[in-house]
């Protein structure tokens, strides 16, 4: 009897490990893979700072995101009849000022160089696909669409005296001393909407004094603050035409016929948001700019960021196709 135990014993013992072995062989040949995220996705809102309110500091991206969205949600009662049409006209144009000071809400999202921005108010959104030459516009609200070409135009060849030449001046050239003085300065690190940053401030100011012939006297002064992500982001833009941008304030200047004698240093400008170089997410921006002709006042940009994730293929796929449904529009 003992004997027939053991025997017993040993064969489930046996089955048991041949079991295992075979399960064994089964996931090392086909291992459980975890998905790769495709894309990147987060929202941002853009909004002026006019004199005398003062640009808003970091943190607050989910309070403002509540109120744009709450303000979305009430919107202002129609009137009837011509003095109604006015009121309508009037109320329309405050809101758009409003919507500028309290707040614009887009949702981007970047895939296979694709990128799509959503008007999270409006309900609309916009993809563009560069290197199918397709520009595609959806109304989210009423399930309809429309698809443009991105392929340029043929352009003529600028003759003589044709728009497109270099512009000249009709007043005589002219001198102006510019003095330059920049600075930059390190915030350090801070954690904004769980995702790390690092800060960094500068400031330039430019004062033109004893100008001649066509140079004016004048000063303007330029200050931001960014707090960047290690986030990447792709920047895919369209090709655009070749333009002869001025690369330094003596160039843009002498374009008009005026040659500013530099004094100070001009290299700080580069120091000018060139911390983030556009590859990476900035989850706050903040410029102001001001002078002599806006009478000394500083008015202000700021742009914010939060909600940030990544997707997977199905959803990126989805976002980045027409939806089932909608009508296309010509």
């Amino acid at each position: 009897m003992v004997r027939l135990i053991s025997a017993a014993i040993a064969a489930f013992a046996i089955t048991i490990a041949v079991a295992g072995g075979l399960h064994s062989a089964a996931s090392a040949a086909a291992p459980y893979t975890t998905p790769t995220p495709v894309a990147l996705q987060y929202e941002e809102i853009s909004r002026f700072a006019i004199p005398p309110a003062s640009p808003e500091p970091p943190g607050f991206f989910q309070d403002d995101r509540q109120a744009i969205m709450a303000n979305a949600s009430a919107p202002a009662a129609q009137h009837h009849g011509l003095f109604g049409n006015i009121v309508n006209g009037y109320q329309s144009a405050m809101s758009g000022i409003q919507s500028m000071q309290s707040g614009i809400l887009t949702r981007l999202t970047y895939y296979h160089n694709w990128v799509r921005t959503d008007d999270v108010v409006r309900q609309t959104a916009t993809i563009v696909k560069c290197d199918l030459h397709q520009y595609i516009q959806l109304d989210l609200a009423h399930h309809t669409y429309t698809i443009t070409s991105t392929l340029p135009s043929p352009q003529p060849a600028p003759q003589p005296g044709m728009p497109g030449q270099r512009p000249t001046t009709s007043s005589a050239p002219g001198t102006v001393d510019m003095t330059v003085t920049a600075t930059r300065s390190n915030l350090g690190p801070r954690t904004l909407e769980s995702v790390p940053t690092q800060g960094d401030s500068s400031a330039v100011s430019m004062a033109m004094t004893n100008a001649t012939g066509s140079c004016n006297d004048g000063s303007f002064s330029m200050r931001s603050v960014e707090y960047i992500s290690n986030v990447g982001i792709p920047r895919a833009y369209c090709p655009l035409p070749r333009t002869s941008a001025p690369s330094s304030p003596q160039e843009y200047m002498s374009r008009g016929g005026c040659v500013p004698r530099i004094h100070g240093s001009a290299s700080g400008m580069a120091g000018m948001g060139g911390m983030s170089a556009g590859n990476r997410l900035a989850m706050y921006r903040m410029a102001q700019f001001g002078g002599a002709q806006t009478n000394g006042q500083m008015f202000g940009t700021v742009t914010v960021a939060g909600n940030v994730r990544w997707l997977y293929k199905p959803e990126a796929d989805a976002l980045f196709s027409i939806p089932p449904g909608f009508t296309r529009q010509q």
